[in-house]
């Protein structure tokens, strides 16, 4: 079953993605290829790594500006990861040795099988900047030319600065004039910050600002982003007028309406102004079951509101220390599409998916690069597919290690319980029909803790005191490189029946103080 128009299941390939497998230019169209009789309406391709692009630009610069030495090459190889860091290779050496354009050849690949094909761009990445005294491969020329345009925070270009404007402004008509697009998407979430903070810093070399303020504040900057994105329009409608084609443009932002603003970004006054066709929201690089599509529909009227899926679902590992990624199944994908629909989701966005082809080895040597699950892609455009088929929902947890509370809400878990203190949790499920299904939770700590009385409330109906885990996952993870020890979970049976469409809420008691890492359910049958 294909969505309607209206439902966009999006596949964002995120720069390097279509780069990590071809041999030759012709390799690329195996990355169309596992496309075709999917559900899938719209892809997305990157053009930039880091400032510079993927595509000979006459504007910005195509990354591996210069030769490196094998020094700064095994550093560059190191921070990026080696296969990522051959794919952007791969791409340069395609142009600059066989004078062939591969970002464009996948662009015509796409058109070609049928699909809507977007630009998404990354609107400060900072990949690999710092390497090389800010002069390595992700770097264009204008970039290492103006220093004085550049963060203090980050080293990302700041947008306050008019010229970083109009340069941006020139590589995006480039682009749509040079690319069959059909839209761009501003991919703000690559990344905060855009603007200095509004208290300036105490030591300006440094960027270091008050303790007590927050040195990413920029919410006074919001007028001169609101009036770049209107630049950004009317660029499209002329560029529109001239080749008689629609040029759609999107935003991409973090789960946070005031998150959005603390940074300078205000998508209600853009959608007030007419600029946007759609926004899709998500997290920083995880999977997120519970996002607030209801809050940016209600501030948004009209304005059709997607939600982003990323690769990996937090997973803590055997000391709660992450050691690598717990790249998301088949059931994983099908239990966050359901619940993110249950909330009103107007599409779904599978953001860097692919990345699974890229995992490095771990320190054993043990490979753990994989293709993702593409059955998933039959199932997920429609609510209706998705009925019937295994699931795996999950409480959000969040990882030190991309946790963007200023621009996020904080996830739930962890979280701490107590004798005298309940630990109130939001549990988002998509099942429409649960009474007919089997479902088991899972509550996982942070240690073993066999020995503590611990019960479970679902919706206000008690789940008894369960039983111990016999297996480290609710389904097969072949690919979670921290996987727990199932001394550290305790399975409860569920009665489907008392499951909500939506929202449930699962509190957990226990009679001794206990750290809770993680809160999943299975559905199957």
């Amino acid at each position: 079953m294909t969505p309607s128009k209206s439902r966009r299941l999006i596949y964002n390939y995120d720069a390097w993605g279509p780069f990590i497998r071809p041999e030759t230019i012709d390799d690329l169209q195996e990355n169309v290829d596992i496309l075709q009789g999917t559900q899938v309406t719209t892809v997305m391709l990157s053009p930039n790594f880091g400032q510079s692009m993927c595509y000979p630009s006459e504007v910005s610069e195509l990354c591996h500006w210069r030769e490196h030495s094998p020094e700064e090459k095994a550093v560059f190889h190191h921070e990026m990861g080696p296969r990522f860091a051959r794919a952007s290779e791969w791409v340069a050496r395609q142009w600059r040795k066989h004078g062939m354009d591969a970002f464009g050849v996948l662009v015509q690949d796409v058109v070609k099988a049928g699909l809507e094909v977007f630009a998404t761009i990354r609107m400060n990445d900072v990949h690999c900047l710092t390497l090389e005294e800010r002069r390595g491969p992700y770097t264009d020329k204008f970039y290492r030319e103006h220093p004085e345009y550049r963060l203090q925070q980050s080293g990302g270009l700041n947008y306050a600065f008019p010229e970083v404007r109009a340069h941006r402004l020139a590589c995006l008509e480039e682009m749509v004039r040079r690319y069959p697009f059909a839209g761009l998407e501003l991919d703000f979430m690559r990344g905060v910050p855009f603007f200095p903070g509004d208290t300036p810093p105490d030591n300006p070399y440094y960027g270091q600002h008050p303790i007590t303020y927050p040195r990413d504040y920029s919410e006074g900057s919001i007028p001169i982003m609101t009036e770049f994105i209107g630049e950004i329009r009317r660029m499209l409608d002329r560029v529109c007028k001239e080749l008689g084609r629609k040029i759609e443009l999107a935003v991409r932002v973090s789960s946070s309406l005031s998150g959005c603003r603390r940074v300078g970004l205000d998508p209600v006054d853009w959608h007030r102004r007419g600029y946007l066709d759609f926004l899709t929201i998500g997290r920083f690089l995880q999977i997120h079951y519970e996002l607030p599509v209801g809050a940016f529909k209600r501030a948004l009227p009209g304005l059709p509101v997607l939600t982003s899926i990323d690769y990996v679902l937090t997973s803590e590992g055997e000391h709660g220390v992450y050691v690598g990624s717990r790249d998301a199944t088949a059931e994983i994908y099908r239990g966050v599409a359901a619940a993110l629909y249950a909330q009103g989701s107007d599409g779904l966005s599978l953001f860097n998916m692919y990345v699974c082809r890229g995992n490095n080895c771990d320190p054993a040597g043990k490979e753990w690069h994989h293709m993702e699950p593409v059955e998933i892609l039959r199932q997920v455009g429609d609510q209706q597919t998705l009925a019937g088929t295994s699931k795996l929902y999950a409480v959000d947890a969040v990882s030190p290690m991309f946790n963007h509370p200023f621009v996020d809400p904080l996830a739930l878990l962890p979280g701490e319980v107590s004798p005298r203190y309940p630990l109130v949790l939001k549990l988002m499920v998509g099942e429409s029909n649960a009474g007919s299904r089997q479902c088991r939770l899972r509550v996982t700590t942070d240690q073993p803790a066999g020995d503590v009385a611990m019960t479970v409330q679902l919706n206000g109906h008690g789940l008894g005191g369960g039983s111990a885990a016999s297996t480290t996952q609710l389904f097969d993870e072949p690919y979670d490189q921290t996987v727990p020890n199932p001394a550290r979970s305790r399975d409860f049976e569920v009665d489907g029946s008392e499951l909500i469409y939506g929202e449930n809420e699962v509190v957990v008691l226990a009679a001794a103080p206990l750290k809770i890492t993680n809160v999943e359910l299975a559905v199957t049958g």
